[in-house]
Formats: structure tokens, sequence, C-alpha cells
């Protein structure tokens, strides 16, 4: 086809290829499945097909694991998208190739996904595929309701029990446990209630803060997101217009407390969840939590999620040699409240990621004399910058729509490839800065194999700095920098250098991070049941995201981590992975040994 296809054109060609893909599937046709995947090729899944977050690479591989699961989940009516647009050319690299989002069905219920096919006039339909990207969306017998609630009450009959009566019985679980705790109250937690809840599932929310929203609102005084508001958005409710591109902590957290009423939300807060331990034969927890008022209530959920942070939920507080000898002021990131009392003080901020460089500004900024301490390469890029990785978030496609390409893009070997090429860029637009930086004395990386600060995002949690304005402040000699191999020990007055010279501080903040979400597991269910499950966030071998919105070792215990985009997008997988297993609706043959898959990190 040497014109370039019409859309007409470009809709007959991938119908061809999803109904020659269903065929194949139905007959279980390895020959036809080889035909319609190039040889170096990907898919994603997630829930629909493994009811897992599965990754493969290869014709092989792809074709041996959709061979092995076809006739439990039973594909059918692969079929283009009734709400996204059509097929369409997309170039990159210089090569064309077909985008396409679709539709289809299984025995289980309705999925939908993202298809890229090479042109290729040798193909039996025309085209190959490159790579293929599919979620399970709903469930059988608990569809989305497509009517409004009953209201609670009836309108002018007395003595019955209004809306707030009902609300706060319910919410009480007096004469009955939820079916699902979920430990902390952040948006992670949140999110999976809601999506709980639309599928039937009682959940409950218990925080240990005294208001929804205070793990935000609690943090440093000039906290705000770095990502375009856009990218924040809760399910099923848009931020107004009103908002800024980048939310301040405290309107991020009223939002947050207004969500929850708006979603009838269960959630407990001035509740601390205490732990617990799992029976295997009645397939339960029994686990306990703290109110506020220091009463103890102990609980049987079928399932716990923890979403305790980001990565994680406890302070990493490093051994700095001689730390305990100083007398001033020492404060993790976490603890950190109001930069004003510290005006014409002298400030040591431990750390050179986000955090990092916002307290260090901040401190600044109100009069401040502050040395940042960095003690391994950081990626810094300019905040506009950072957000051309974010293209499809903020050029006006449908919030939903960028949800499933942000899904697909999750490819491992593609957003490896995308990122270094992404990172390439940024350090040619971001070349000046740089250099500036250097000569501050700022030692700048990016990333163990050139994919840059957002891959640092996901396989760390940090390691980066977007730029708001302490670069700038750094490059004008605003705010200091020394390197951690320059100190040799901390003396009552501050730092002594391997000089043998010593800078004066009254305040030392430890920005470095939290620990891995494991040392969490281990605090409430004990090290043997953490060392089972082993280490959260970062990549597994399979090139998803580790013991996150998937099955764990541990049955009955699921795991939130990351930022909002994440969490909007798995959320609802996460719900239907619960909603089936209460009902035993996935197939008797799942799970299936992730071991059997080849990695794809390598």
């Amino acid at each position: 086809m040497s014109a370039t296809p019409t859309s007409e054109q470009l809709s007959d060609l991938t119908l061809r290829w999803l109904t020659e893909f269903e065929s194949a599937l139905t007959a279980k046709d390895a020959v036809l499945l080889d035909q319609l995947f190039v040889e170096d090729s990907y898919w994603r899944d997630v829930v629909s097909f493994t009811w897992d977050l599965r990754q493969m690479v290869g014709r092989e591989g792809i074709k041996d694991v959709l061979l092995s699961v076809a006739d439990d989940i039973a594909p059918r009516d692969f079929r283009l998208s009734s709400t996204f647009p059509g097929p369409a050319i997309t170039s990159n690299a210089g090569l064309d190739y077909i985008e396409a989002y679709i539709e289809f069905d299984t025995a289980q219920g309705g999925g939908s996904g993202f298809l890229r096919l090479n042109i290729d006039e040798s193909a039996p339909t025309g085209v190959a595929a490159w790579a293929l990207y599919t979620r399970l969306e709903t469930l059988k017998g608990f569809e989305p309701a497509t009517e409004r609630p009953h209201a609670y009450g009836v309108h002018g009959k007395g003595g019955q029990e209004n809306w707030l009566d009902q609300r706060t019985k319910l919410q009480a679980f007096e004469d009955r446990d939820p079916i699902v705790l979920i430990a902390g109250g952040g948006h992670s937690g949140i999110m999976a209630a809601v999506a709980l809840e639309k599928l039937g599932v009682e959940a409950l929310v218990v925080d240990k803060n005294e208001r929804v929203g205070d793990n935000w609102r609690k943090r440093y005084y000039s906290l705000a997101l770095h990502n375009p508001t856009i990218m924040s958005t809760m399910p099923d409710m848009p931020f107004p217009e009103t908002f800024p591109e980048y939310l301040p902590k405290d309107k991020l957290a009223n939002w947050l407390e207004a969500y929850v009423d708006a979603k009838d939300v269960n959630f407990w807060t001035s509740t601390e969840f205490l732990g617990g331990t799992y029976d295997e034969d009645r397939r339960e927890w029994t686990v306990k939590v703290r109110r506020g008022d220091g009463t103890e209530r102990t609980m049987h959920p079928k399932h716990v999620i923890m979403a305790t942070g980001g990565v994680g939920g406890t302070p990493r507080v490093p051994k700095l040699t001689g730390i305990d000898a100083f007398e001033g002021h020492v404060t993790h990131s976490s603890h950190f409240g109001e930069s004003a009392e510290f005006a014409g003080k002298k400030a040591l901020v431990v750390g050179m990621g986000t955090s990092a460089h916002d307290l260090a500004f901040n401190l600044y900024n109100n009069g401040a004399d502050v040395t940042m301490m960095q003690r391994s390469p950081t990626s810094i890029v300019q905040l506009d910058t950072a957000n051309m990785a974010y293209a499809t978030y903020t050029d006006g496609t449908p919030l939903d729509q960028a949800d499933v390409k942000a899904g697909a893009d999750y490819i491992y070997p593609i957003l490896v490839a995308g990122l270094g090429a992404y990172t390439q860029m940024t350090e040619e637009i971001d070349k000046d800065l740089h250099e500036k930086l250097r000569a501050a004395g700022t030692k700048l990386d990016i990333g163990e194999d050139g994919t840059g600060w957002l891959m640092k995002f996901l396989r760390y949690g940090g390691g980066y700095y977007l730029n708001v304005g302490a670069s700038d402040v750094i490059v004008e000699g605003g705010i200091k920098l020394i390197q951690a191999s320059d100190v040799e020990t901390f003396v009552k007055d501050g730092a002594q250098l391997t000089d043998g010279t010593t800078l004066d501080f009254d305040l030392i903040v430890l920005a470095t991070g939290f620990e891995n979400q494991q040392t969490e597991v281990a605090r409430y269910f004990g090290q043997e049941l953490a060392d089972k499950v082993g280490e959260i966030a970062g990549f597994a071998d399979d090139g998803e995201v580790r013991n996150s919105w998937r099955p764990t070792a541990q049955e009955g215990l699921w795991i939130c981590i990351g930022g909002f985009q994440q969490n909007r997008i798995y959320s609802p997988q996460l719900a239907i992975q619960i909603r089936a297993q209460l009902n035993n609706l996935i197939p008797a043959s799942f799970p299936r040994p992730r071991t059997s898959l080849e990695s794809v990190l390598s």
C-alpha cells in the first residue's frame, strides 16, 4: 500500500486483523497466530487473559500464553472501540504504523485495549502486530450501574432514618466486618475503596490522621505537586477548571476530603492499623485497629490492602557519622513544618531529590542560610521539559483515552526505549542548566541506562528533581552545596569536613526518602510474611511493578503504591480481581506460575 491509507482503509485493516486474531484463538491455530505478530512483538495484559499484570516478549512467548489460556478465557467479539477515535497512522523513529483502540469480550467480562500494527502487504491480513495491550474493564454480573441509586429514606415519612443516619450506621460497622480493610487513607487507598464499592464489595479505609487529606495537609509548608493537575484527577470527579496547574498540598488535601464525602467512602480517621494474621483454612484475616479513643477493634476481613505510602511509609533515616553529637534540631522531611521559624538560621538539607530541593528552596525564601548535602548523583530537568513526557495528557486527549494509551506504553522494552529517546532530547534542551549546575558543584546523571528522571521515579520513587526554582538559586550561589564524601563527621555545632574545617548548622533536615513498603509488611504482619511477599515497587523480572495491584505471594494481601495516575489506571483491575476471587469467577487453572514467562528486563 504505497499511498497513505484512508480512515476507512485503516479501519478495514484493523478489523481484518482482529477477525483473524479471534479465529486463531477460537481454533487455537498456532500457524495463524504466527502470521499475525512480528517476531519481535510485545503483549501486555492486565487481568483480562492472565488474571494478573503480565508482559510477554516475542512472538513465541505471546503465542504460547495465548494458546494456554484460550479455552478458559474464551475471548471473542474483537472490535474497534465504541468510545474512542478510530485507527490512525502514527510515526515514530521514522517508522509508520497503525494505532487502534479496541474492545472485546471474554467468558468473565468485557475488555478494552490498544493495538499497534505494522503495515505489511506480505502478511495474510496486510498488517502484523508488534504491540498489544489488553485489560479487563468489567466483570460479568457486576457491570456498572446505568441508573442513579435510590435515595436513602423516603420523602415525607416521619420517623424514618435520613441519609445521614444511614451513612453513620453503615460506616460504624457495629454489626459486621468489612469485606476488605484498607490500611492507609491517601489517594491510593481511597481509589481502591471507590473501585471496590462499584463492584459491591464493602470496604473500610482506616487512617491514623485526624482528617482525610492530612497525609498531604501535614507535610512541609511549600509542598505542591510537580505534575500537571490533569495527571492527578480522581476517578469520576474531575478538578474544577479554576484549580491551578500544579496543586498545592492543602488544596489537594481538601479535595480528597470532599471526594471521600461525595463518594460515600467508608473511612475511619484517627484509627491506627495494628496488624494481623491470615487463617489459610478460613481464608480470612484477623486484624486489629485502634481508634482515637484508645479502644481496639478486632475484625475478620477477607482481604487487606496496604496503601500506606507512595513507595513506603516509614522514613528512611541514614546512619550519619557523629549525628548524635549534633546539638541542633534534626528532623526528617516528613515531619518538617514551617520554614519561617528558621529565618536567619543555618540549615543543612541532606539529600538532592525533589523534597530536598523543595525544602531547601523554601528555607532559602524564608531567610535561612541553606546548604544541601548531595549523597549520590541526581537527575534534574526543567519543569516544562519534564512535562513533555506527559504529552498525551496535556495535548487535549480525553483522560480515559490517555490512560489506556499510558497502559500500553508501560510495556517494559517500549518504556525503556521511549524514555531513552526522551531523555536524550531533555539533555539537549536543558544543556545550559546542566552546565551551570555542574559548575556549582552538582553531580548529575541520566539514570543507570540513560532513561532519566521518569524511570528513576518508576524504579525507586526518587533520585530526581523537576526544577521549579531551586536549581536557579543553586546556580546563583544562594543555596550552597557540599558532597557527602567531603563530610568527615557531624559534631555538636554542625559538620566537620575532611579538610578539617567545620560548617556550623542550627538545623539538619533529612530529605532521604522512605523505606520500601516491604518494611511496612514486616511491621504489621511479621518478617516471615514480608520475606514471603518480597520487595515492593520497582520492576519485577516480568516488567511489571513488583507486588502492586496484582496477587502477592500471600493470599488476601494486596498492595497499592505510586502516584495518582497509576492508581487511577489500576485500582479498577485490583477491585475486579478481589470481586472475582470472592465469587469464584477466576478459572481454576489460574494463577499460572510467573516463572513460566521470559524475563523482559534483559
